[in-house]
């Protein structure tokens, strides 16, 4: 796999992502976040039922890469 890193930043970011992931290579590095990723993301679906309770916890939860809104919503009866 060819990662191009002449995009402004995108070397160093890599380099930090090494360092941060503990990985010697770029594949690695990149494999590692997105796994963290995923797993941040089931966690956080599996936190929706509690955060209705706390919503002050979406906003603390929520990144730009991973954005958390709040949708609730109520009915009463069988409205279709």
């Amino acid at each position: 796999m060819r990662i191009r890193t002449d995009t402004k930043g995108r070397d160093e970011t890599l380099r930090m992502l090494m360092q941060a992931t503990d990985e010697n290579t770029k594949v690695g590095a990149l494999f590692a976040a997105a796994e963290h990723y995923l797993e941040d993301k089931r966690n956080k679906e599996r936190l929706i039922d509690e955060l209705v309770t706390n919503p002050d916890l979406v906003e603390k939860l929520s990144t730009s890469e991973l954005p958390m809104e709040l949708d609730v919503s109520t009915r009463v009866g069988n409205e279709d």
